[in-house]
């Protein structure tokens, strides 16, 4: 249990109670693990005033979720290296913590099941080869009447060796085995809750459900969409491989809205996990069963009942949603990387092992000092230049946890998510806006989330042509390869916002990067509404300038509640940005220096 006694008179940042709003700097707490942290709903609308003022009259509204990664913090990304110092992929001893995140780690299982088959395997043909070289001996002596030896000498050295690597083999995948159990519901805990807040905020007034969307997903399903920050190096590398297999795993849920009948004797009443402090939500309860998916392997599914309270049911849940509809979710996550570390692992090397300068010369390996911006100085620029609690340039928002010698950086995993993501944003978009004529999203068959949803007589996924309202999403995927390219979570955001999606945004903790993404979105969104003149487009197909968006970044960045949120999270109220990782940061999501404190806030 968790002592809460005393806390009142502490600052919310610094306490580590399972409370309502869990801070970001509670990561490495483990009693919390479970629990997404610094989840906040972030909506924008926008009130026209009648010529009269009489009244206000809503007329555009714009949200999303945003949240720290999805990731078993408390857990780590380490792991312990071999005894050559390279690093042991997969590896899950009790005295060091697994190393990289699930992703990872399910493959490093896979090749220990092999080995561990493969040892098997010997060890069986070892024991094989035995018996038949002592076969005419033991034919010999059963013709002579003396009982045949059975027996497996312990000193063959084939067998000692494959029954020695059998029994390691078995130990290091049961323990690898347990780690990932916990690991996986540690991170399917956290991205469970954060897709539930965003669906229940899309149920709000002026939200997708009410603009013709809550009939889509009930059919074809709730579409949302995760936009990462993280850089693919180091700990942040371990992160977007647990948030990439946790979000994947909300495929496996279906979300029930019900209205709360407190005379109901049903036996799940005892079950029901009651949400308090709550005007509109009663109860939770999860369940789960298992279907066949072929011989060998069942499928789970987790299906999540939330009850309402009954006058909300009746007036605020559309109909499509109601008498029990299960809706599943589709998740989708595009990631990429914005600060300077993922600029280091586009230059082939890795940030957090480069010196920043050149010993002999002393000349900036990244850029001359001329390059900074004009109101830092020289000893800003310096690395090593301390801020009072020995925090560098490279320190990234509240880093307690620096990257060690051993950071290896991945060029790959960001293209191959990405690609991955558009396939399945692909197949929403033809099920829910097909493309061939006389097909409705009312006929259309619902979309296919991976190859295991594939038709049984399908042994290939089938592939489907661009949709029309993806070809510049698909073209920003194709030029990012090796780049800092930030028009493939713009164009996603886009494209789930059409076709009447839930979006979140994440970075590590959810409150430096996020901000910027954030109110970069809504800046967006305010344009385009101002800029729009024909009431039959789309607000997703007015064209803006960027010039003006830029601006009312920077005002809601200023004025906004961002910088309460930084300050809730770690006591100062600054986007924890030093000037050497805003110069590296894509210019629509960099912040004024007079909004950012490059001293390193107390954790």
């Amino acid at each position: 249990t968790v002592d809460v006694e005393g806390e009142e008179d502490t600052p919310l940042f610094k306490r580590r109670a399972p409370r309502p709003f869990r801070p970001s700097n509670s990561r490495s707490d483990a009693l919390l693990s479970g629990l997404g942290f610094n989840v906040h709903v972030q909506s924008l609308a926008l009130n026209m005033l009648q010529e009269d003022g009489s009244r206000v009259q809503q007329v555009a509204v714009t949200q999303s979720v945003t949240h720290g990664a999805p990731a078993d913090h408390a857990g780590g990304f380490g792991g312990r290296a071999n005894e050559d110092g390279s690093p042991s992929a997969g590896d899950s001893s009790k005295d060091g913590a697994p190393r990289g995140g699930l992703r990872r780690l399910e493959s490093g299982r896979l090749e220990m099941a092999r080995e561990l088959d493969e040892s098997v395997t010997g060890l069986i043909s070892a024991v094989g080869d035995h018996f038949k070289s002592r076969a005419q001996a033991s034919a010999n002596r059963q013709q002579a009447g003396v009982r045949p030896n059975r027996h497996v000498p312990p000193n063959l050295p084939a067998i000692i060796h494959y029954r020695t690597k059998s029994v390691e083999c078995a130990q290091r995948l049961h323990s690898l085995t347990w780690d990932v159990a916990v690991r996986r519901a540690n991170c399917f805990s956290q991205a469970l809750g954060i897709a539930v807040t965003s669906y229940l905020a899309s149920l709000s007034d002026g939200g997708p459900a009410w603009r013709g969307y809550a009939g889509i997903w009930a059919r074809h399903g709730y579409l949302i969409t995760f936009e990462g920050l993280l850089s693919s190096v180091g700990k942040e590398l371990g992160m977007i491989e647990d948030a990439s297999v946790s979000i994947s795993m909300l495929r496996m849920l279906s979300i029930v809205l019900m209205p709360d009948d407190p005379n109901s004797k049903s036996n799940a009443k005892r079950q029901r996990i009651p949400v308090p402090h709550s005007p509109y939500l009663r109860w939770v309860y999860l369940t789960h069963l298992t279907t066949p998916h072929n011989e060998l392997h069942w499928k789970t599914h987790y299906r999540l009942e939330i009850g309402l309270d009954p006058s909300y049911y009746q007036s605020r849940v559309p109909d499509p949603l109601k008498n029990g509809t299960a809706v599943r979710f589709f998740p989708i996550l595009f990631q990429m990387g914005v600060d300077i570390r993922q600029w280091g692992v586009n230059a082939g090397r890795s940030v957090a092992m480069i010196p920043m300068k050149d010993k002999r010369g002393n000349a900036d390996l990244i850029g001359d000092a001329a390059d900074i911006p004009l109101d830092t100085s020289a000893r800003e620029v310096n690395p090593t230049t301390s801020s009072g609690n020995g925090g560098s340039l490279l320190d990234d928002e509240e880093d307690d946890d620096e990257e060690g010698e051993d950071s290896i950086p991945d060029n790959e995993i960001l293209m191959a998510l990405n690609v991955e993501g558009y396939r399945k944003l692909n197949a929403y978009a033809h099920s829910t806006y097909p493309t061939v004529v006389g097909a409705t999203a009312a006929s259309a068959s619902p979309p296919v989330f991976d190859w295991s949803e594939q038709p049984s007589q399908m042994q290939v996924p089938q592939q489907q042509p661009i949709h029309p309202s993806l070809v510049p999403l698909s073209e920003a995927i194709r030029t990012s390869a090796g780049k800092m390219e930030h028009a493939v979570l713009d164009r996603a955001a886009t494209a789930c916002q059409r076709f009447g999606g839930g979006s979140t945004v994440f970075c590590k903790s959810g409150k430096d990067r996020t901000a910027m993404q954030v109110t970069f979105k809504q800046s967006q969104f305010v344009q385009r509404f101002i800029d729009k003149k024909k009431a039959c487009m789309s607000l997703e197909d007015v064209p803006i300038s960027y010039e003006e968006v830029f601006e009312k970044s920077t005002l809601m960045r200023k004025h906004g509640n961002r910088i309460p949120i930084c300050e809730k999270n770690a006591g100062e109220p600054k986007f924890a940005f030093n000037p050497l990782q805003r110069k590296f940061m894509p210019e629509m999501l960099r912040p004024e220096a007079s909004l950012c404190t490059w001293s390193k806030p107390e954790t």
